[in-house]
Formats: C-alpha cells, sequence, structure tokens
C-alpha cells in the first residue's frame, strides 16, 4: 500500500495528530487535486491546470507541480 493510500483512508485522523494545521490541509488539498485531475479526461493537462487553479485559488504552474509530485509519490 503505498503512501497516498493510506493517507486517503486515514483523512480525518491527519488533523489529530499532524500539529500544524496547515501541513494537513495542504496534504489533503493536493489529494483533492490529484484525484480531479484524474478524473478530468477529455481535457487537455494545460486546461485542467488552469480550471483547478480558479477552483482551488491557485496559479496553473502550481497545479502542475502540485500534480507532477503527486503522481511520483503515487507510482
Amino acid at each position: 500500500m503505498n503512501r497516498y493510500q493510506l493517507l486517503k483512508e486515514n483523512e480525518e485522523l491527519i488533523f489529530q495528530f499532524v500539529k500544524n494545521g496547515i501541513l494537513s490541509y495542504q496534504c489533503i488539498r493536493d489529494m483533492q487535486i490529484f484525484e480531479e485531475f484524474n478524473d478530468m479526461n477529455e481535457l487537455t493537462n494545460e486546461l485542467k491546470y488552469i480550471l483547478l487553479g480558479e477552483q482551488f485559488e491557485l496559479s496553473a504552474k502550481r497545479i502542475e507541480q502540485i500534480t507532477r509530485s503527486m503522481n511520483n509519490e503515487v507510482k
């Protein structure tokens, strides 16, 4: 079982064990971004970055960085 699956199963527990709430929020946010990125099958990657950037109030470049790093962690 990889780290992503472990974090996804214990999403509620992350808030209890991480003292810094910002870190736990970022972990969950990154997982949500990665899931939504993979669910958008018919769009180009650039359009996915823009749409997710608008949704999560981040730049398209930051969304690209998050999805690439999450992709490396999951594989």
